[in-house]
């Protein structure tokens, strides 16, 4: 399968298609894809998705798509990195966006349809996008700070309806599954401070037993504390690797591992190669 590149942090551009130039493909940066005018399909990894005006998509670098136009479109593509969040958290160090990370660039996609259901938030991100796509092509004083403040706005929609979306499938047991949720998420945002992960801290976190702090984990999903943990550090690591310009010896400190041997040990184990040959072999492609 066909992989896209981009070597920016932040791209912003719209264009105008009757027939879609791309076979099913991914890439290696986030995309968030705006439906100005027209319609068709949408496939997102093999699911179908009647598309119009208005809708929104989000995709993943481990997603893979392609369109399939029936009326001609105008689309609005916002293709983005993790270094363009680092930027903005370090331009504003706002502790909200520690958050924004770990809820749009660390959690799998699930939804092949629209994200944005609220429709004062749907006309809310189209009015921001058209100022960013303006202001993206501009050259004037504080041209950075006023793109970064858009695109930031435009991020913290797109969360707040991602997060509707995971809290509103079902009212089935949802305060337990706003709990699992939170002990994930809590998992999550302090891989990289063992002492915030033992069970008897998460016990009183989250007013477990330390004993069951483990079957809890187990049974809502199928993994044990330790082997949430480590398949957490896995995959932000991963993730890191193919998306961000961090050294193996920075990754490894970001999400917790002893030092940098202590990764490649693990990493080898359980993703087949060290985390150097899986970046040159991901770059290569």
């Amino acid at each position: 399968m066909k992989r896209l590149f981009s070597k920016y942090a932040l791209n912003v551009f719209e264009f105008t298609l009757e027939t879609w130039p791309h076979d099913s493909h991914t890439h290696n940066f986030y995309e968030l894809i705006l439906i100005k005018e027209g319609s068709g399909k949408h496939i997102l990894n093999n699911v179908s998705f009647d598309y119009s005006v208005g809708h929104v998509f989000l995709l993943t670098p481990e997603d893979w798509h392609e369109f399939v136009i029936e009326a001609p479109t105008t689309f609005i593509y916002i293709k983005f990195t993790e270094q363009i969040f680092l930027e903005k958290q370090n331009f504003d160090k706002q502790t909200i966006w520690k958050e924004m990370v770990e809820t749009i660039l660390y959690k799998p996609n699930t939804i092949p349809e629209c994200i944005i259901k609220d429709k004062e938030d749907k006309k809310a991100l189209f009015q921001l996008t058209g100022m960013l796509l303006k202001e993206y092509v501009s050259n004037h004083f504080y041209t950075r700070a006023l793109v970064l403040e858009l695109f930031g706005a435009i991020m913290l929609i797109v969360a707040r309806n991602l997060e509707k979306k995971n809290t509103s499938n079902s009212k089935v047991n949802q305060l337990e599954k706003e709990k699992i949720s939170k002990v994930l998420s809590y998992i999550r945002k302090n891989i990289q401070n063992k002492d915030l992960l033992t069970q008897q801290h998460l016990a009183e976190m989250f007013l477990l037993s330390p004993n069951y702090v483990s079957t809890y984990l187990k049974k809502h999903t199928g993994q044990g504390l330790k082997s949430m943990i480590l398949e957490t550090r896995l995959m932000i690591a991963e993730r890191m690797i193919k998306q961000s310009t961090f050294t193996i010896v920075q990754i490894a400190d970001k999400v917790g591992f002893n030092d940098a041997s202590h990764m490649n040990k693990t990493f080898k184990k359980y993703r087949g190669k060290n985390p150097t040959a899986y970046r040159k072999e991901f770059n290569s492609k």
